[in-house]
């Protein structure tokens, strides 16, 4: 996949450039209408008025002079001969150059020698002293094609280059088609970067990788400062201070700059490959800041900016050898998407120079092509960074994905382990929960043969001996007693688990009870109990006997049989949300203390209830009345 990205996104891009490259050159090869007759003079002392050049031609000099003789501080004066022709058919026409700071132009009627129109025009002229039609670097003239004129035109070229003095007249309409050729590439180009801009804006916020940060500073610094050698940004943004805005505009090529070496020590993780090298990008990142601070006040008081451009070349040249020796140091060292890098690096050193070519050969002519040269540039150099991005999020994925199986391998194999030991301890645990079944089953087996025992013998003494029930009623009750925990224990067992239904219980209790004290039911049970009520079993028991202690003192001392009221015993459990209430009553003949006989049932009733944590109360005196609470809470 990596081989075949690089021709694909290549090749489109040298074929852009030659196409935009051919457009500028037959756009460039359209002005072909430069004016021959040019002479030049430079200006006399004291003397500034048009017609006094117009009457002292002998001091214009052969127009076939070197450029480099023109004197960069000086002040040129220009006689431009327009003679009635037959070539030009329309009354408008345009008189263009190039890179000129100031132009004033003055156009004197030959047969009347008198000026018929004065202009002025520059890249350093404020817009509000630019006549409207006209340009910073035109002028439209309207001509009667039927006389001759002589053109004056007052050059005062102040960067420090000689200045171009290359005039082209035309009409205006071909002017314009040219104008619009031009503006056409340039809208093409800038359309281009803004939507690669916009594209790694929208990358970074979905992926936070940091090098889409110095990509996007790096493609917007530079081209703004492609924008910014057009007169369009001026216009925009200094048209009153020009000479500012022609200053501030090499500020963008230095941040452009810092974030290529930016971009270079984050994504090559440049520290740590060489600590050098890093250090002397450093280094040159502080050299191009103080120069930029050191250019722009230089430039801006001076207005000299061939000294600026001059030292642009030696930074050109450090830029180049740092760069070529970079990566021919670690081409070893760095992964695929670096070396990527080192294309990208290579193409912006190839930019480089280029634009110092162009400066040397050409100056300030070089700035009819430098903008677009630029552009081509910074689009192939941003398509080949984000090429090597994506390539090492893509490889930074890879690794991701290849740690994650490893990791799920790992955690899996701990997790096989984890469940092998997991099913051997289940599996220890069943043994275990069935041993303890065993054990509880073994334990209510043993109990209910121990209760079962017990409730035996008091039967069999209970037949063996005719006087035992009457000379010793306790065995009687002790059989109840015994019964009932029986019955806790049974309704236990069959419920498998810790608690039991009290309506349950207690309707057990009292059929136990009244086949065992009034089998002929001649005594009325009223019962009432919350049905579905689940006790706990470590009060079961207890609640059993005090229910098996009410009842047996009711059927054994309540009613005697001499008493011809029909006997009844009520008997109401209910709840509430945090209480439980036993209401126990007969209409017995009472008693007129606590205890009935030698019944020990009342303080074993109280006791029981004490254990259990409730309160009871009990009236005596027409039949017995319990009254008994029990906080819920309590019992957990």
């Amino acid at each position: 996949m990596q081989e075949q990205m690089t021709p694909d996104l290549i090749k489109p891009f040298l074929l852009f450039f030659l196409f935009v490259v051919s457009i500028k050159g037959s756009a460039a090869i359209q002005r072909t209408n430069e004016i021959p007759t040019v002479l030049i003079a430079q200006e006399q002392l004291n003397e500034d008025s048009p017609l006094f050049y117009y009457h002292n031609k002998s001091i214009f000099k052969n127009p076939k002079i070197k450029q480099d003789d023109y004197d960069a501080k000086g002040t040129y004066w220009l006689r431009i001969h327009i003679p009635a022709s037959k070539d030009y058919k329309k009354k408008t026409y345009v008189l263009s150059f190039n890179n000129l700071t100031y132009v004033d132009l003055t156009l004197i009627d030959d047969r009347s020698s008198v000026a018929i129109d004065s202009r002025k025009a520059g890249l350093f002229r404020p817009l509000k002293e630019i006549t409207p039609g006209d340009d910073r670097n035109h002028f439209t003239l309207e001509i009667d094609v039927t006389k001759t004129y002589t053109c004056l035109l007052k050059i005062h070229h102040i960067k420090g280059y000689s200045p171009q003095l290359d005039f082209y007249i035309e009409d205006q309409l071909a002017y314009l088609k040219r104008q619009q050729k031009e503006s056409n590439i340039y809208a093409f180009l800038e359309g281009a970067i803004i939507i690669l801009l916009l594209y790694i804006a929208l990358t970074w916020i979905v992926s936070r990788y940091r090098p889409y940060i110095w990509i996007f500073t790096f493609l917007m610094a530079l081209g703004l400062y492609s924008f910014a050698l057009q007169k369009d940004f001026i216009d925009l943004f200094f048209a009153e201070n020009p000479r500012l805005g022609w200053t501030i505009a090499p500020l963008f090529y230095r941040l452009g700059t810092i974030s290529f070496y930016l971009l270079l020590l984050d994504f090559l993780n440049l520290k740590e490959l060489s600590s050098k090298f890093y250090k002397l990008a450093i280094l040159i990142c502080l050299l191009v800041i103080s120069f930029a601070v050191f250019s722009f006040i230089y430039c801006y008081t001076t207005s000299n900016y061939f000294l600026s451009n001059r030292i642009n070349f030696i930074l050109g040249a450090i830029h180049i050898a740092y760069l070529l020796t970079l990566f021919i140091y670690l081409w070893k060292k760095v992964d695929e998407p670096q070396r990527f890098l080192a294309y990208g690096a290579t193409c912006f050193s190839l930019g480089i120079g280029l634009i110092v070519i162009l400066l040397i050969k050409m100056d300030e002519k070089s700035l009819l092509y430098i903008p677009a040269a630029i552009q081509l540039f910074i689009l192939s150099i941003t398509i080949i960074f984000l090429i090597a991005i994506r390539l090492r999020i893509r490889k930074q994925e890879l690794e991701y994905h290849k740690s994650i199986e490893i990791r799920v391998e790992e955690r899996t194999a701990e997790l096989h382990l984890a469940n092998i030991v997991l099913n051997e301890q289940q599996v220890e645990l069943l043994e275990k929960n069935k041993y303890i079944e065993t054990l509880i089953d073994e334990l209510n087996h043993r109990v209910k043969n121990n209760l079962q025992l017990l409730y035996s013998l008091g039967s069999l003494y209970r037949k063996g001996n005719k006087n035992s029930l009457a000379n010793n009623p306790g065995i009687q009750e002790m059989q109840s007693r015994i019964h009932t925990m029986m019955l806790v224990n049974q309704l236990l067992v069959y419920n498998k688990g810790n608690k039991l239904k009290l309506d349950q219980l207690v309707v057990e209790i009292i059929s136990y009870l009244q086949m065992l004290y009034d089998p002929k039911k001649k005594i009325e049970i009223d019962l009432y109990c919350v049905p579905d009520y689940w006790i706990p079993t470590h009060i079961s028991t207890s609640l059993g006997l005090i229910i098996t202690e009410l009842l047996t003192n009711a059927y054994k001392y309540a009613f005697p049989n001499e008493r011809k009221v029909s006997a009844k015993i009520t008997l109401g459990i209910k709840q509430s949300t945090d209480k439980l209430m036993i209401e126990c009553r007969d209409n017995g003949i009472g008693s007129n203390t606590l205890v009935a006989g030698s019944s020990l049932g009342i303080a074993l009733i109280r006791d029981l209830t004490r254990q259990i944590k409730g309160e009871v109360t009990i009236d005596h005196k027409n039949g017995y009345h319990y009254q008994f609470e029990f906080k819920k809470g309590l019992w957990k």
